[in-house]
């Protein structure tokens, strides 16, 4: 079955007749405003998940898996939270929300869901030890940008079904970028992401960071953001593509932020240090 590329006019049509966005949830909202404000005051973590019941069984599940050895002994979120870590409870948070959110809207295989998710978790993890190196932003911040920079994907799969399936078979059988193949489609994820951020009101640097970051070079404004996410982009991809660490764009951003050659090293040995980690925590919550 051959799959049409969509002219402009088609995309904008497609994106007209969607009636209601998935509506950014209250819970999720507060959780980005704590993390952009970076003003947390105690216990607002936990009043957040506790108002979402579901929310709230992830977190007591995760803390009491055999990951962290607490079986059966967690019985409260403030020991939960104690338990995984502030950092690590946010993004299980964003995650699971985001999940839902999403569910009943895309056609998305179990490959496809697990594929993008998994990639989206490694890309927060490579942020924060990222930024514990070179702190560009705040350590939430870069997290929540790993997590969310391609969900143009997911709106993809929800809206454009046939074109998100076909976009990453044809990228399989090639071997090469899913984001290589989407235009021959007349689709761009970076855009569809953007428009998610749009109309969720989220700050700018998320709706450069979502629409830019494989076009680093295409951005005025937020270019320190634009050119961390995409360097961790690359590192999240290079055990499938290892080529990308060198490619001359790769290499040209890590000039422009004063990345070393030592220091360009070092990320991709953290990039491979964290997917243990992320194997671990999707089979908890996958």
């Amino acid at each position: 079955m051959i799959v049409e590329a969509l002219d402009r006019q088609e995309i904008r049509y497609r994106l007209s007749r969607i009636k209601e966005l998935p509506p950014l949830p209250t819970a999720l909202q507060r959780l980005l405003e704590i993390i952009y404000s970076e003003v947390e005051t105690p216990g607002e973590l936990e009043s957040i998940i506790s108002y979402d019941p579901g929310l709230a069984a992830k977190i007591l599940a995760v803390a009491n898996s055999a990951y962290f050895g607490y079986r059966d002994g967690v019985k409260t979120l403030s020991k939960a939270i104690a338990v995984i870590g502030t950092a690590q409870v946010k993004s299980i948070c964003m995650y699971t929300l985001l999940m839902g959110l999403f569910a009943n809207e895309c056609t998305i295989s179990e490959t496809h869901r697990k594929m993008l998710w998994k990639h989206a978790f490694a890309c927060s993890k490579i942020a924060v030890e990222v930024n514990r190196r070179r702190p560009w932003i705040n350590i939430d911040q870069a997290a929540a940008m790993g997590l969310l920079h391609d969900l143009g994907w997911m709106v993809m799969a929800a809206h454009f079904n046939k074109q998100f399936t076909d976009i990453f078979h044809t990228a399989e059988k090639k071997h090469i970028p899913p984001w290589y193949v989407e235009s021959s489609y007349g689709l761009d994820h970076g855009r569809l992401g953007r428009y998610v951020a749009c109309r969720w009101a989220l700050p700018e640097e998320f709706k450069a960071v979502m629409e830019f970051h494989h076009a680093p070079g295409n951005i005025g404004s937020f270019g320190a953001d634009v050119g961390m996410v995409y360097l961790i982009n690359i590192l999240s991809h290079s055990r499938e593509y290892p080529e990308l660490v060198n490619e001359d764009e790769t290499l040209s951003q890590c000039r422009k932020l004063c990345i070393s050659e030592e220091e360009w090293e070092e990320y991709q040995e953290i990039a491979e240090a964290v997917w243990p980690e992320v194997e671990q925590l999707w089979n908890l919550l996958g």
